[in-house]
């Protein structure tokens, strides 16, 4: 009996590369001045626009009640929104750097996953139920910063 030979073609190295996601990107603002905090009370202070706000909305996936609740308004006053407030921009800002981290990390739907899953490491809590507090956000942040440095609970 003949022995057959197969010959299979792969590549000898796989390139992956996740990419880099920033949070201009995703606010979808050209602000590379913002990495000057002073810059950034500016731009808060003016507030940013409903594009921002709809470009963040796209990105997360999350819905109109949920951003109401992290941004501190109701969903008909967002859905009205033109541009938002200090507070709010500030708030949008930090969001975006939470998601940016994120989906540098997880990739765009396993950091949505993430974000709907409870967490051992915080008290078995769904990251989505703290992003309507800057603290909420920090915890979140520092989370994903030792999962990134491989540093277990």
């Amino acid at each position: 009996m003949a022995k057959k030979s197969s010959k299979v073609s792969e590549p000898a190295v796989a390139v992956y590369q996740k990419a880099h996601l920033s949070v201009q990107d995703i606010l979808r603002v050209d602000f590379d001045w913002l990495d000057e905090p002073l810059n950034r009370v500016d731009t808060f202070r003016n507030g940013l626009e409903k594009s921002s706000f709809e470009s963040f909305k796209e990105l997360s996936g999350l819905d109109y009640n949920t951003l109401a609740d992290a941004l501190g308004v109701s969903a008909k006053t967002l859905q009205r929104k033109d541009i938002f407030d200090t507070g709010q921009s500030e708030r949008l800002y930090e969001l975006a750097e939470l998601y940016a981290i994120g989906v540098n990390y997880f990739g765009r739907e396993g950091f949505r996953r993430w974000m709907e899953r409870p967490l051992f490491s915080l008290g078995n809590r769904i990251p989505l139920d703290l992003i309507d507090v800057s603290a909420g956000l920090d915890l979140l942040k520092a989370e994903i910063m030792r999962l990134q440095h491989g540093i277990a609970i």
